[in-house]
């Protein structure tokens, strides 16, 4: 009798699927991943900024393509258009800044002024003496003075390195426009079984991106209108700097359009001799706020970014913590692009869904959609009561 061949020996799936080991597994990906993002913070900002950049200069790209022009030429006029854009606010900015530092030592006379009548009024107020309130004023100031200046060395060198990644930023989305049949070729290759999956997600993300830019700059435009003419009608001093800068800080959500009204309101306080312009410089940036947030964001981004408001936070705080300044200003599209994707991956959806926000479908459709079925109903002799 022929003996039994022996059992193979099957391997223990306790592996991959032991929670243990994925939740290291899980935990060494992210710490690995945030190191990355973190010590690679320059490239990874440079390739995502010309990466929006391209994706929103492709088609006047391709426009002028069809129009018989080379691609080298068509790629070449559309960055030096986005040259002539960003050297032109700049240039604007900056001479309305320039005129602002002409006239900052008569407002810091204005400034000791009030804070002296301040003084004034709180010793007969509250019977405190001036020696005591100018000898606390100034601890506050040294120790105000000793913080900040290693923040303003900070911020100098942050902007130093941002303006020096900025003139990086046109040729490197010269050369994605340039190579942009290669890339797309590369992607549609990416996919495994041939379906076409990554390259109608780098499709999806081309489309969030463009959307997402068109409407913040649309956004920024209408509140530097709206702002500027309200700020002429109270007749407030740099009326047009203030206007302007507010509607950049709104870029930042959430956080930006409360830094924009600061200034505003501290030049309202210096320059008139009554409360009630201050009041309205609140009351114009928020009337604008509140036309923004209701009728002009949802109409002109619309579901580009569809993240909900607990993800938009944490986005802003992780974001930030990671890439400073810039990654408040890039938190939103990242996320979601990162939204995107996991809503293109099976294991991932949950993911997707719990970072972005419901659909309320209209009524109007809801009914439309309720129609065929009690037709068909109707139809197959069913009766519903």
């Amino acid at each position: 009798m022929p003996e039994a061949p022996p059992n193979p020996v099957v391997p223990s799936p306790s592996g991959i699927t032991d929670p243990l080991l994925r939740y290291v597994l899980v935990l060494l990906a992210l710490i690995g991943t945030v190191s990355v993002l973190w010590f690679g913070q320059s490239l990874f900002v440079l390739l995502f900024v010309s990466g929006i950049f391209s994706f929103l200069m492709l088609p006047l790209c391709q426009r002028m393509q069809r129009r018989g022009w080379p691609l080298w030429l068509a790629a070449g006029v559309s960055c030096v258009l986005l040259v002539l854009v960003f050297f032109g606010v700049i240039f604007f900015m900056g001479s309305q800044y320039a005129h602002f530092g002409k006239d900052l030592p008569a407002l810091q006379q204005v400034l000791v002024q009030k804070v002296t009548d301040a003084q004034a009024a709180l010793e007969q107020r509250f019977h405190v003496a001036q020696e005591r309130q100018t000898a606390w004023l100034e601890d506050r100031l040294s120790d105000l003075i000793k913080s900040s200046g290693s923040m303003a060395v900070g911020f100098f060198s942050a902007t130093g390195a941002a303006f020096a990644t900025a003139m990086e930023i046109p040729f490197i989305t010269f050369f994605l426009l340039l190579m942009k049949a290669r890339f797309r070729e590369f992607f549609s290759q990416l996919s495994s079984n041939g379906d076409g999956t990554v390259l109608r997600l780098v499709e999806n993300i081309a489309s969030l991106s463009r959307q997402w830019l068109k409407g913040v700059l649309t956004v920024m435009l209408f509140l530097a209108v709206m702002d500027t003419a309200g700020f002429l009608a109270l007749d407030l001093e740099y009326a047009v700097l203030l206007g302007v800068t507010a509607a950049l800080l709104n870029v930042i959500p959430y956080i930006g359009p409360w830094l924009g009204a600061i200034i505003p309101v501290l030049i309202a306080l210096l320059t008139k001799d009554s409360l009630m312009y201050a009041l309205g410089v609140v009351a114009i940036i928020a009337v604008t706020q509140f036309i923004d947030n209701n009728f002009i964001t949802p109409k002109v981004v619309g579901s580009s970014v569809s993240l909900n408001p607990l993800a938009s936070m944490i986005a802003l705080l992780a974001w930030g913590s990671l890439w400073g300044f810039m990654g408040l200003l890039l938190a939103i599209p990242i996320t979601g692009i990162m939204k995107l994707v996991f809503d293109e991956i099976p294991a991932l959806k949950p993911w997707g869904y719990v970072l972005g926000e419901d659909k309320k479908w209209p009524r109007e459709r809801r009914l439309r959609f309720a129609v065929p079925v009690a037709k068909s109903k109707k139809k197959s002799g069913t009766v519903t009561r």
